[in-house]
């Protein structure tokens, strides 16, 4: 098991922020946040605003992450073989042209149910060429010691996307409707372009080349033939398909028919998720080096974000609404951090970019899949609380079990 060096103490936020190339990235990162804080959102409550249920919201966010599962691996490949920086020049520039036509056409009134699926899908596949070679650059520009550092930060960012994205999204909606919100993510997809112009990376160490094959499923290899990092992408796909897709497709459903909340009130009740990952993320910058079985507070995590969102579910006020996702989103913070630190800490410089689009496949591709099933069962059950909820308890068991029973997988770090 590959390991960081364990820091004596605290990582500051300078010391990281001093470094050229991660700095660039992190502001890459969290604009490239920003976007993503509001377009999950927007498309969800433009088919609601087009008259369409939960069914047809699951399946937006399906077609959205259809790219991920055809091209995740191959961009991997890439991203261990290619410049770095070419590849996300290229997600930029194709998610400003794709956030910048649905921008107009909501604009002039042209878009539809048909439309609102065929720009997630387009929208999806710059999502997938960028999010693994941002989360694979990270171990490449900042020292091996300050990795968990560097994550924290970059998580950090994320929670401020997911603030700062809904506080934006929702007066946008209230002031210019649902097309304010588009025009917001082409703006920001705009400054993300710039902040990659001058991002100078290291070349690839991986010049040893295989078959298509071999090359495409060499992560996969890798994962399979490490019983801990297994054990551990498990959990991950678990908390995907029980937690974040329900979360995803149901969310602004229950927020509006269960609370009765406004698509400005349902921005601020989603920030605050953001908002308890934020305070968690600085803790863990801050005593990270006392966190020695990272493994063991994975899941203890995801325990506490399980019982938490059994509670939401059951949710029936703004208020109430609120407290509980600040609650989940402290889970969330240490969710986020681990699952990327025990991932980059365990996994070889030479497979790195797809190991981490594994990593971004299971996100990006697998949450959708999940939306999708989740939508047409709350759509037969007729009810999204009660759907909710039981996918929270599922997960809670899970958790549980892989706690109790995998040693190893408590002691990762």
């Amino acid at each position: 098991m590959m390991n960081s060096l364990a820091p004596t103490r605290g990582i500051r936020p300078g010391e990281l922020m001093a470094i050229k190339p991660f700095r660039l990235l992190w502001i890459n990162s969290f604009l490239f946040i920003l976007v993503m804080s509001t377009q999950r959102f927007a498309f969800v409550w433009l088919a609601l605003e087009l008259g369409a249920k939960s069914d047809i919201s699951g399946l937006i966010l399906f077609v959205m992450g259809i790219p991920a599962l055809l091209i995740s691996l191959p961009v991997g490949v890439m991203s261990d073989h290619m410049n770095r920086r070419t590849l996300l020049l290229v997600s930029q520039l194709g998610a400003l042209a794709i956030t910048t036509v649905i921008a107009v056409m909501v604009t002039t009134n042209q878009m539809t149910i048909k439309w609102a699926i065929i720009g997630s899908f387009f929208a999806g596949i710059f999502i997938a060429i960028g999010s693994p070679v941002r989360s694979a650059i990270v171990p490449s520009v900042v020292p091996r010691d300050k990795l968990v550092g560097a994550i924290a930060v970059n998580t950090i960012g994320n929670n401020l996307g997911l603030i700062i994205g809904p506080a934006v999204a929702g007066p946008a909606i209230a002031v210019w409707g649902i097309e304010g919100a588009f025009w917001i993510q082409a703006l920001l997809n705009l400054f993300g372009f710039f902040a990659l112009i001058k991002l100078q990376l290291p070349a690839s160490l991986n010049t040893e080349r295989k078959r298509a094959r071999e090359e495409i499923f060499g992560g996969l290899s890798f994962i399979r033939g490490h019983a801990e990092v297994r054990a551990f992408y498990v959990l991950l796909c678990g908390s995907i398909l029980l937690m974040m897709s329900p979360w995803i497709v149901l969310g602004p459903q229950i927020a509006k028919e269960q609370a009765g909340a406004t698509g400005s009130q349902t921005t601020f009740m989603f920030a605050m998720l953001g908002v308890g990952q934020f305070v968690t993320s600085f803790a863990i910058l801050k005593y990270n080096h006392k966190m020695i079985q990272k493994g063991m507070w994975f899941m203890v995590a995801l325990c506490w974000g399980s019982s938490t969102g059994f509670i939401l579910g059951q949710s029936s006020s703004i208020l109430m609404m609120s407290v509980m996702l600040f609650a989940w989103g402290m889970g969330g913070g240490f969710y986020m951090n681990l699952s990327q630190t025990l991932i980059q800490n365990n996994t070889p410089p030479q497979v790195m970019g797809r190991v981490m689009a594994i990593h971004s496949l299971i996100f990006s591709g697998l949450a959708p899949l999940g939306a999708l099933v989740v939508g047409i069962i709350a759509r037969n059950v007729d009810s999204a609380p009660t759907t909710f909820s039981v996918a929270s308890l599922l997960m809670l068991v899970m958790a549980v079990y892989f706690l109790v029973t995998k040693k190893n997988l408590r002691v990762m770090s």
